[in-house]
């Protein structure tokens, strides 16, 4: 069986093209008390068997297209002395054009008197919750001893398209060029990834919540750290479609977010969260905020989803402890393979047990924790003084005002005139556009991954030089580039 994408698996499968095992879930769950092995094997059989999704594939040619077969993923059954996850985790990358979109491993381990359950799953068929419920779901049904029948249900099929009646997007990323100029001075192409344990002490006051403190913390932590009074993010959003709640291949949309720092410097922190709460809150109901986005705004804005991403999870959202009288445990692996986004910033709750988990494929290790001990100090000083007129520039300090981005022509002459055109040249040749202005995105003008392996080609016969895949989203007009080469060049030499 054969079908087209939705836009959010297109979007999936086009950053995969990129980033080849970018978009794995790997994930343990531990039994404390061992498995029983026959049993779990064939209920997981079962259910790979009952549901489309785990049979999936897709053909990626010039249209993309989704196939269903008849052929389940296969499930192994591997005896461990000692377990070794994250090699483990490296043998079973998943790249979206693989026969499998899923790996599953029943561990036995020797060594020690728990076994595991390994799943990794592709993200263009789950999310992180969808796997969740799923989990849920398996574990209810091992210690009962018979899978009843499924609650977990076939995802309704996303329609594109904005709801005329909904109204446009009012975030306006009309500063959004020095900001991202900000982030770019930070980086240097490397992947970290960073954990992080806290508790807050008892009797904090909640005014708030927990999401819209966590949100606010992280906005002004980011804004310490860049001395920039403009910050741009965005986070997922579970919940989309309310009738997708308990849908396998749930996907999590996000949301852009930007917040003004400059007139808020006086303002108390309560009203800041509660402002950020209500503009959150107001915000769900459904709307497609990203297709909204890229309908109304410049595609050079939509960087932010490569920029910044945080995340935000509770217990009561994701639940680690599947069943914590037999000892049931998710442990998220370490090597949680995410590097779709320069920055995902992580936060699990449970109770006061704050969880922070930072991965990064573009940005300096120190700046890295230097975030996070931000995150941690500002969160303990926003619930701690609530009510207590806290001011917002208690928190933050900007040493510097923002510049102004440079006119076009500024651009050109300070990035090469020579080196320009012939990106030009290039881009028109492969865009069919005659005039490629030194401020315009090119995926305004048409560009799509697969033409982006061809542009990176065709730039390292033009310079001699080899750039990733990841510059092209981060220089991304012809002057952006151009300097980018510029200075690449300037090292060689």
């Amino acid at each position: 069986m054969s079908a087209t994408v939705s836009s959010t698996e297109k979007r999936i499968v086009s950053s995969c093209l990129l980033s080849p095992t970018a978009y794995n879930i790997p994930l343990f769950v531990r039994f404390a008390e061992g498995l029983n092995i026959p049993k779990m094997y064939n209920l997981l059989t079962r259910y790979v068997e009952q549901f489309d999704l785990f049979r999936t594939t897709y053909q990626i040619q010039s249209e993309i297209y989704k196939r269903t077969g008849d052929e389940a993923p296969t499930i192994e059954v591997r005896t461990f002395g000692q377990l070794d996850k994250e090699r483990l985790i490296s043998e079973q990358l998943i790249t979206v054009r693989d026969r499998a979109l899923v790996r599953i491993l029943i561990c036995r381990v020797l060594d020690e008197p728990a076994d595991y359950l390994f799943i990794n799953a592709h993200h263009v068929l789950l999310d992180g919750f969808s796997m969740n419920l799923f989990l849920q779901e398996l574990t209810e049904a091992y210690l009962s001893g018979e899978a009843a029948e499924s609650q977990l249900h076939p995802p309704v099929l996303e329609v594109d398209g904005p709801d005329s009646q909904q109204p446009a997007s009012v975030i306006s990323f009309g500063s959004y060029a020095p900001f991202k100029s900000r982030l770019l001075a930070r980086q240097s192409n490397e992947v970290h990834y960073l954990n992080d344990r806290f508790m807050l002490e008892p009797g904090y006051v909640r005014k708030h919540s927990d999401f819209a403190v966590a949100l606010t913390a992280f906005s002004l932590s980011l804004a310490s750290l860049l001395h920039s009074g403009t910050v741009y993010l965005a986070y997922p959003y579970l919940g989309r479609d309310p009738r997708n709640y308990r849908a396998l291949g749930n996907f999590v949309q996000l949301i852009p977010f930007a917040v003004q720092l400059e007139e808020e410097l006086e303002t108390g922190t309560d009203q800041l969260i509660a402002g950020i709460q209500a503009r959150i809150f107001s915000g769900f109901a459904g709307r497609d905020h990203y297709g909204e986005l890229i309908r109304t705004e410049p595609m050079s804005s939509m960087n932010i989803f490569r920029d910044i991403i945080f995340d935000y999870k509770s217990g009561s959202l994701i639940a680690k402890k599947l069943n914590e009288t037999h000892g049931i445990e998710l442990e998220e692996a370490a090597g949680y393979q995410d590097e779709k986004y320069g920055l995902h910033f992580s936060v699990y709750k449970t109770g006061e047990d704050w969880e922070i988990s930072v991965i990064s494929s573009e940005y300096r290790l120190e700046d890295l924790q230097a975030l996070q001990s931000l995150f941690r100090s500002n969160l303990r000083s926003l619930y701690a003084s609530a009510g207590s007129g806290l001011r917002v520039g208690d928190l933050v300090s900007l040493t510097s005002r923002e510049e102004e981005p440079r006119g076009a022509e500024d651009s050109l002459q300070a990035q090469g005139g020579e080196i320009y055109s012939k990106i030009a040249e290039i881009v028109s040749a492969l865009l069919g556009e005659t005039d490629v202005q030194a401020d315009v995105s090119f995926f305004d003008l048409g560009m799509d991954s697969l033409l982006l392996v061809k542009l990176k080609k065709r730039i390292r016969e033009a310079f001699n030089i080899n750039l990733k895949i990841s510059d092209f989203f981060n220089f991304h007009t012809a002057g952006l580039l151009a300097g980018k080469i510029k200075d690449h060049l300037k090292e060689a030499n």
